[in-house]
């Protein structure tokens, strides 16, 4: 009993110093060695070690050595300590309680070489590359990826990316924007000289179904897969993706590093795996089902209860999906504030303890073309802590240029949303210095981004929405009026105002598409 415990103590009881001594004393070794290289280094490197096959291949090997050795000095001790002559009914009794003994040293270490081997063959089938090269991605001030979220079902027709967001990371800060893209973006754009754009010059539309939902943003996707001849040759095998990416790269002027794709229909599977989210449902409960496929409202099957709650997986789906009572505008808020919570509350310990069934659900419904070189870096700014803002592209978003005031999602202005991108992206001012009043903002022609900041007072104020107050806001702060709020570890959601979020305010008639196919709303 005492060297499964401690190994080389059974040795020592029985009087075998020298063989218990040196067991003891390397056990000793590399508990010390270990807690050493923990408590020294630094978490970035042990996080880049953890994301490195190589790694995990030297430790699934140390564990299978350890466990063997473990075992072997627990049966030597057993086979010392033995009487001869002992009964063979007491003789079974004990042979059986050494092989349980020995058993439960290699239960611990079969599950950390499964752990290893786990997360090694994550790493290999979902980072396999294909987007920009490791090399060229670790030197850039900036990664750009796009993330979407697919919406596949037996009630649809094909697969639409009804969630669109480009993550604009800063290398060197972590500080990372979010630019959301309503799935009703009309007339998206291509590159110029492209394909798409010869067969679209006046954008992604049909004049004769001008209302049609199937020339949407969110319907590029579907579109390219039916007709891939107009798709660009790369990054990806998927025309789908392709010619989503070079739209959006185009009309943001964010050159695409790489996609993140998640499958929503598996998307519960996932909040399940990492223990479920709490969130700030807000003042008005969640309906779950209510609109039917093609479009008809009903009675919901139920509601998600108001204030602050803990979802399970299919909650979290329908907090994130749920269009009945509200707007396009007011959910894809509710995804970026999703997004913020489950990034925020999964700790380390909550991933290694459900490390098993975060990858068999990860695998089925994520994928990507970022390779895994590229993991290690964003490992260490994740550790020292993303900085995200929120920029969302809805008609809550001054435009000056437009007869509005405000971005118009039926007819965008792309020159317009890349200069947004630009500011959004910029170094922010340097902080005052103590004692010092901050200096105001001047005038300018130049708007300035707009992200979820409080407009729907000043918009029937004022004709002119004032560009200079149209600047990033952290996620934490536009998601707190949506109702959608990141819930620290106190459990109080966050207290900053954001009516614009929920797209109650400039909304204006041409961004209503009306006559859509019913398994579009």
């Amino acid at each position: 009993m005492a060297s499964t415990v401690v190994p080389g103590s059974g040795h020592l009881a029985l009087r075998r110093r020298r063989t218990g001594g040196l067991i003891l004393g390397t056990v000793v070794a590399i508990v010390v060695g270990l807690a050493a290289v923990v408590l020294l280094a630094r978490r970035s490197t042990l996080l880049q070690n953890l994301l490195s096959t190589t790694t995990l291949t030297v430790i699934a090997v140390a564990l299978v050595v350890a466990g063997i050795a473990w075992i072997a000095q627990v049966a030597r001790t057993y086979a010392l300590a033995r009487p001869r002559g002992m009964p063979l009914g007491r003789k079974i009794l004990g042979t059986g309680t050494a092989a349980l003994l020995c058993l439960t040293v290699a239960v611990p270490f079969g599950y950390g070489v499964e752990l290893m081997n786990s997360q090694r063959g994550l790493l290999n089938s979902l980072f396999q590359g294909g987007g920009t090269s490791a090399a060229e991605a670790l030197g850039k001030p900036r990664l750009n990826v796009l993330l979407l979220g697919s919406d596949a079902g037996d009630d649809r027709t094909g697969t639409r990316t009804d969630t669109m967001m480009v993550a604009s990371i800063d290398t060197r800060s972590g500080r990372t924007t979010l630019f959301s893209l309503p799935r009703n973006i009309q007339r998206a754009e291509f590159p110029p000289g492209s394909p798409a754009a010869e067969e679209f010059p006046d954008g992604f539309h049909d004049p004769s179904q001008p209302l049609s939902g199937d020339y949407l943003l969110n319907a590029i996707y579907a579109y390219a897969e039916q007709h891939p001849e107009i798709a660009p040759s790369g990054p990806t095998s998927s025309p789908g993706i392709n010619l989503l990416q070079s739209s959006i790269a185009y009309m943001t002027g964010l050159p695409l590093d790489y996609y993140l794709e998640v499958n929503m229909a598996g998307f519960s599977s996932m909040i399940d795996a990492v223990g479920g989210v709490t969130v700030n449902v807000g003042p008005e409960p969640i309906p779950v089902g209510g609109v039917t496929a093609f479009g008809r409202h009903v009675t919901p099957d139920r509601y998600i209860s108001p204030g602050v709650q803990t979802l399970g997986g299919e909650d979290a789906l329908w907090f994130a999906r749920s269009r009945r009572d509200g707007t396009d505008y007011q959910r894809m808020g509710r995804q970026r504030c999703l997004i913020q919570a489950v990034i925020s509350q999964t700790t380390a310990t909550e991933l290694i303890s459900r490390f098993q069934s975060i990858a068999a659900v990860t695998r089925d419904n994520v994928a990507t073309d970022m390779p895994q070189q590229v993991l290690p870096a964003l490992a260490v700014l994740a550790d020292e802590g993303f900085r995200l803002e929120s920029v969302a592209f809805d008609p809550s978003l001054p435009d000056p240029n437009s007869s509005t005031g405000y971005f118009v999602t039926a007819d965008p202005d792309v020159s317009y949303m890349r200069e947004v991108v630009r500011n959004a992206i910029a170094d922010p001012a340097p902080e005052p210095a103590p004692g010092t009043a901050p200096a105001l903002a001047a005038p300018t022609a130049q708007p300035s981004p707009s992200t979820e900041s409080s407009r729907s007072s000043s918009a029937s104020a004022s004709p002119t929405p004032d560009p200079a107050a149209a600047l990033p806001q952290s996620v934490e702060e536009s998601c707190a009026s949506t109702g959608a709020a990141d819930v620290p570890a106190g459990g109080e959601p966050g207290t900053s105002q954001d009516p614009s979020a929920t797209g109650s305010s400039g909304v204006s008639g041409s961004d209503q598409v009306d006559g859509l196919r019913p398994d579009q709303n």
